[in-house]
């Protein structure tokens, strides 16, 4: 499930009690798809700039953002290093990735990256 071709740099792959650590802080189950990545790998680096959070960085810029009160029922899981955050319901059965500004969370106000969250890694996380 991770990208088929080397515009990115993997991480060791997070524990499970390293994932459970994550949805004891933020209050939430993580998307299943999400689950799935971290296991592989910890946290994921495009040469395009996107950043998926490993365990250590979601757990922050979420609370940083506060996204549990202006995008409830999300989960920031990446950014593009340019002020773009990536959004995922946290639904277990929603693979859509979402873009919002980083200065208004509001997934309203979202761009639709992916309906395929593992495509998209596939594909080197274009946007």
């Amino acid at each position: 499930m991770l990208p088929i071709h080397n515009s990115y740099t993997a991480n060791p792959p997070a524990t499970d009690h390293q994932i459970v650590h994550i949805e004891h802080r933020l209050n939430c189950q993580l998307p299943s798809a999400y689950t799935l990545v971290l296991k592989e790998s910890n946290g994921l680096s495009f040469t395009n700039g996107v950043f998926i959070y490993g365990t250590e960085e979601v757990i922050e810029r979420n609370q940083t953002w506060e996204v549990e009160e202006y995008a409830k029922g999300y989960i920031a899981i990446g950014d593009d290093s340019g002020g773009m955050v990536f959004l995922m319901n946290i639904k277990a059965e929603d693979y859509r990735v979402l873009a919002v500004d980083s200065g208004d969370m509001n997934p309203e106000h979202a761009t639709l990256i992916t309906c395929d969250f593992y495509k998209w890694l596939q594909e080197g996380c274009q946007y």
